[in-house]
């Protein structure tokens, strides 16, 4: 009798899936074709929105980045969008918008500019495609950052645009040199064998922070207009400095999700409301951060758009992903491939690999009370986590309702690891 009863527990958990996926609208993505054109549909279906999150599950994984450089290129090219924010350093981006539009060498670029964990064969893909299209057409693509971990670059945009100015030059350079000892700071994380003097970096953030402000001050007190970059770098450095600053008078609930979404915000608003793709983790372009009682950027960005932004989260079931063993993402971590382990059972990566197609767009907003479960999500960061001993820092607590973080889904049931440069 109980073998009967598991039998048709069993059949009946299985009919249930079935329901729910024969209910559930998905568009399967045919990855054997060029990612151009199954990208076209999901870009044409989304590309009414200001702002568009791209997610990715992993930090690494090839196939997030490539279709997320397909959708880009749609929304690019049919969609009237112009600017690709990136989960970067904003000075960082500035410089690699330069390079990219020069005959500089991209690898190169890459290499100096940007985070290891974008240091890949598919991003130099795309910003060797920008740098094409930048050179054919009027409208210009830019490229841009709402990350602030590393601010030296952003400290040299306005050492640019005060040079002749003596009073804010001096002030500026004093900034760079607090600038280029916290991001050492921040560097030196991955040397096991530094011990970090806390007070010293909070002591050297907080005078950062308020020599920022002074400039910011002194600048508006003087009728100097700034340019649109030295706007951005200067908001960017106080959002650097911001957290240091902040525990030197013992407070610490500071949200990086908010800052990163007021400098895509000002990005946008700054650049004549430009249309906006931002890329960064899932756990970012979500409207709740999925381990806090924070929102995500996403959130923020909801807040001031509305419907007007979409979060687009990609997730994957099995395969490999890139990862470093660092504890800070840095601009010359090692990278190497780990296998995905199997999802848990009761988790949406699970859930979403028994649906019939294996690879599917799952538009949110047009399956509002279809898509039931109450599942965990898993999400992989840059660097390497044991998946049984650290399996709360990858799995979320059980959500029941993805809509409430996500507007859509990119499932792609196995992946690959990203290809990072050599």
């Amino acid at each position: 009798m109980k073998k009967i009863f598991l039998a048709l527990s069993l059949m009946t958990g299985f009919l249930y899936v079935e329901a729910q996926d024969n209910a559930i609208k998905t568009t399967e993505l045919n990855l054997a074709k060029d990612y151009l054109k199954i990208a076209a549909p999901i870009a044409k279906e989304i590309g009414n929105n200001t702002i568009i999150g791209l997610g990715e599950g992993t930090h690494g994984t090839k196939e997030f980045n490539e279709i997320r450089a397909a959708i880009s290129k749609n929304l690019i090219t049919k969609q009237h969008f112009s600017i690709i924010c990136f989960e970067s350093p904003y000075g960082d981006m500035f410089y690699l918008n330069k390079a990219v539009n020069s005959d500089t060498d991209i690898k190169t670029a890459m290499k100096q500019y940007l985070l290891s964990i974008w240091q890949t064969k598919e991003i130099e893909e795309l910003l060797l495609w920008v740098r094409d299209y930048n050179k054919k057409n009027k409208n210009q693509i830019l490229l841009s950052g709402a990350d602030f971990n590393f601010v030296s670059n952003s400290v040299k945009i306005l050492e640019s645009e005060f040079k002749n100015n003596s009073t804010l030059k001096a002030l500026t350079d004093d900034l760079l040199s607090k600038a280029k000892y916290q991001d050492e700071m921040w560097s030196k994380r991955n040397d096991k064998n530094f011990r970090v003097d806390m007070p010293a970096v909070i002591k050297n953030g907080t005078q950062a922070y308020e020599l920022a402000s002074n400039i910011e001050e002194t600048a508006k007190k003087d009728n100097i207009s700034l340019s649109t970059e030295a706007k951005l770098a200067l908001q960017n450095i106080k959002f650097g400095f911001k957290v240091m600053y902040e525990a030197s008078k013992q407070n610490y609930d500071i949200s990086r999700d908010q800052m990163m979404a007021e400098m895509v915000t000002k990005t946008h608003q700054l650049y004549n409301n430009k249309k906006v793709i931002v890329i960064a983790h899932n756990g970012h372009i979500a409207f709740t951060f999925p381990f806090s009682d924070d929102l995500g950027m996403g959130g923020y960005l909801k807040k001031q758009f509305g419907e007007k932004y979409y979060s687009l989260a990609t997730l994957t079931a099995s395969g490999t992903y890139s990862a470093t063993l660092d504890n800070t993402d840095t601009n010359d971590n090692k990278y190497q491939a780990y296998p995905l382990p199997a999802p848990l059972k009761d988790s949406w990566q699970n859930y979403f690999s028994e649906f019939k197609n294996e690879n599917f767009y799952l538009n949110l907003r047009n399956n509002n009370g279809n898509l039931k479960g109450n599942f965990s999500l898993a999400l992989w960061g840059y660097f390497y986590l044991d998946p049984v001993k650290f399996e709360k820092n990858i799995y979320t607590p059980k959500i029941s309702n993805l809509n409430n973080y996500f507007d859509g889904i990119i499932f792609l049931k196995k992946t690959n690891a990203s290809e990072h440069l050599n």
